[in-house]
């Protein structure tokens, strides 16, 4: 008699399921203890990671003081977890995890809201942009005076600057310097809420990025998940664009509405207007900080890439138009003295995580040729060797490569400036750069935290790792190991499929 065979065709799948479910659950634990960590950290107001912002503010602030290896040891906790709960859920997503895309934006409205409520962290950098918008306010220009000029008037706000930058004039664009004035004048005569009304529009900004984000993926539930791990739900950009308020989401959410507008440009009507609203929204993203005009050139060279051969001048001239009106405006109210002083903001070496010669500070022409040659290096070996995009968003891999090229060929770089490639990365298919680019996220958040008064030995190892960091990335990336990872099957071809360099 013949012994029946049990069936072992499902035990394999059985295996998968679990280990979805074990990296699904790891991916929501991790990254909810490293919110929690971070805003409670953030909550005790320890002056190493909460720089003074004066009383009379609405933020939680518990006014208790940690040791100093005990605030280190939490924040080195919090990132680890943050960008391990970022891994954990993109291995989750590959072998079919799909969260549920409304509780992941409610879940970024929940803790865009906790961080909204903490004490500006991890850095000054809110700290100044409340000292630019209190001299808009007062009638002063913000590209000629300084906080030290407004701490000798004796003003509220003033008395609070920052030491830093208290001789720097602001180096941001029109439209971020209209935003700080607006939170200056909301806020009135107090720091604490000058800088709340600023989270308040960043957390504003971080969700509505969220939103449009999730837009750009549908219907996709693979996208969708990308978007809400690589952005919604990441703990380190929430922590460093929502809590430590830096103006670099400000750019995020133009630039992001530009893609969205762009892409409505490829219709056979109101091709013109399309484009002339997409640029205007990247002009605004310029506007903000013009080192956004890396991915601009990206989403540019995408959307001629993507229309016909007959419309492609008309949206290219739409587009400048727009954009260029938005700059044009702006400048023309900011004056030259918005040049100015970033000129000399480029010659300042403090800050530098590149080992360059002493000398190229001293010659503004010198620093610029020798970033450029940066973002060239950078950018050439990722145009030619990064991972194709989806075949429906031609313009994502141009404006990722610009992105990079700019963040990662910067000599000046800090972990919140990764806001600029984190959105662009989630609406890319999944591969080898997701670990590499939430790995550098948290080797630098690693070196700066807790990030009020950064010390010299921290750029010392910075100077030291991100170059060491950069050299192996570049020689992976040569040697084509960036390449896309395995994914379980999703959604219509049509809409996921790859395609080459755009």
């Amino acid at each position: 008699m013949t012994l029946p065979v049990l069936p072992r065709s499902r035990e394999p799948a059985v295996r998968r399921l679990d280990t979805q479910r074990g990296l699904a659950a790891a991916a929501l634990s991790l990254t909810a203890l490293s919110i929690a960590v971070f805003a409670a950290v953030s909550a005790s107001g320890d002056r190493a990671i909460v720089a003074p912002i004066g009383p009379a503010g609405p933020f939680a602030d518990l006014h208790y003081w940690l040791a100093p290896v005990l605030i280190k040891a939490a924040c080195w906790l919090a990132t680890a977890c943050g960008g391990a709960g970022v891994m954990a859920g993109l291995a989750a997503a590959r072998r079919g995890w799909r969260p549920r895309p409304g509780l992941m934006l409610a879940a970024c409205a929940a803790a865009a809201v906790v961080f909204v409520f903490v004490p500006p962290a991890a850095s000054v950098d809110v700290q100044n942009y409340a000292e630019y918008g209190r001299i808009v306010v007062l009638g002063h220009n913000p590209w000629v005076m300084t906080p030290q000029q407004l701490f000798q008037l004796h003003d509220p706000v003033g008395l609070l600057r920052p030491p830093e930058w208290r001789n720097q004039p602001t180096v941001y664009g029109p439209a971020a310097t209209a935003v700080e004035a607006a939170a200056a004048w909301l806020g009135g005569t107090s720091m604490a809420w000058i800088t709340f009304w600023i989270k308040v529009m960043n957390g504003a900004c971080y969700v509505a990025t969220a939103a449009v984000l999730d837009r750009l993926a549908r219907p996709d539930p693979a996208r969708r998940a990308r978007v809400a791990l690589l952005w919604a739900v990441n703990p380190l950009m929430l922590f460093w664009m929502v809590a430590g308020a830096h103006t670099d989401l400000l750019a995020v959410l133009p630039l992001m509405l530009a893609l969205l507008a762009g892409r409505a440009s490829r219709a056979r009507a109101r091709v013109a207007f399309a484009a002339g609203a997409s640029g205007v929204l990247a002009g605004i993203a310029i506007a903000v900080k013009v080192t956004f005009a890396g991915p601009v050139a990206g989403l540019a060279a995408g959307l001629q890439h993507a229309v016909s051969g007959r419309r492609r001048a008309a949206v290219l001239a739409s587009g400048i138009a727009g954009g260029a009106l938005v700059l044009a405006g702006g400048y023309t109210v900011a004056g030259k003295a918005a040049l100015g002083s970033l000129v000399r903001r480029i010659s300042s070496a403090n800050d530098s995580f590149l080992p360059i010669p002493g000398p190229v500070y001293h010659h503004p022409a010198l620093y610029v040729t020798v970033a450029l040659a940066a973002f060239a290096i950078v950018g050439g070996v990722l145009a030619w060797r990064m991972p194709p995009g989806y075949g429906d968003l031609p313009e994502i891999r141009p404006m990722l490569v610009c992105a990079l090229a700019v963040v990662l060929g910067g000599i000046v770089q800090y972990p919140w400036y990764d806001a600029m490639f984190f959105p662009l990365l989630a609406l890319l298919p999944a591969s080898r750069l997701d670990t590499w680019l939430v790995g550098r996220t948290v080797l630098i958040s690693g070196l700066v935290l807790p990030g009020v008064g950064i010390s010299g030995h921290q750029y010392r190892e910075a100077r030291v790792v991100v170059p060491v960091f950069m050299a192996c990335f570049l020689v992976a990336a040569a040697f084509g190991k960036l390449q896309a990872a395995a994914t379980a099957p999703t959604g219509p071809t049509g809409a996921t499929g790859a395609t080459g360099p755009a």
